[in-house]
């Protein structure tokens, strides 16, 4: 019987190393489902930062429709007090709209400054909305946001329901710094019919000592 040698193939020898193209292939193929998650979750992130706050309050929308940058217009360095005029600004309001302090001559100005992690605004807001509510003719409630995007403060306020306020957003601080305010919150400026602060009043306040206070500083301006 004869046997036959059989030649030595390819049978048994090892595959050939893959290219790098094709392990960056495999690598992608393996970790697709990652990237799928991971885009779906950075669509969802920009998505929360615009409804957030979708746009800048380094600008704002004038009644003229022109776009104009927010900040202080006139300080002379010094804080406000009584008997001085109240520094003029620009701020954004909710809407992107612009909120000019001056536009509000001819009126008694409470100028609150507040956030939403202050107990105590949460305290005397309704208050202030009740006296806005009752004196609309002559009387305008500004509530100044400390550093907070539009979504907090809209959120903190319209779960107060306070519908007699105007609101705006110092989110840079310009304005806070440009009054001078120390540490804490709130802070509050009764400011008169011709810009000029009466009354300058650092903590919270009940219903009776805004009322008094509005009287005294229509008092001053002679009506």
């Amino acid at each position: 019987m004869t046997t036959t040698k059989r030649k030595p193939g390819k049978q048994g020898a090892k595959p050939p190393p893959p290219t790098p193209a094709a392990r960056a292939r495999r690598w992608l193929k393996r970790h697709q489902s990652w990237f799928v998650t991971a885009g779906v979750l950075a669509a969802l992130t920009g998505l929360v930062v615009y409804f957030a706050d979708p746009f800048s309050t380094d600008t704002a929308v004038d009644a003229s429709g022109n776009t104009i940058e927010t900040g202080v217009i006139k300080v002379d360095g010094a804080a406000p007090r009584e008997r001085r005029p109240a520094p003029d600004f620009v701020l954004a309001d909710y809407d992107g709209k612009a909120v000019k302090l001056s536009d509000f001559r001819g009126k008694s100005v409470m100028l609150n400054f507040w956030a939403s992690w202050c107990t105590t605004c949460e305290a005397e807001m309704p208050d202030m909305d009740r006296l806005a509510r009752e004196n609309p003719d002559d009387f305008v409630v500004l509530g100044v946001n400390q550093m907070e995007g539009r979504g907090t403060a809209k959120n903190f306020s319209d779960a107060l329901r306070l519908k007699n306020f105007r609101f705006a957003l110092d989110k840079n601080e310009d304005v806070t710094n440009a009054y001078k305010l120390p540490s804490g919150l709130p802070h509050t400026f009764l400011i008169d019919k011709d810009g000029i602060v009466r009354v300058v009043k650092h903590g919270g306040m009940r219903y009776d000592e805004m009322k008094q206070l509005l009287a005294e500083t229509r008092q001053a301006a002679g009506n």
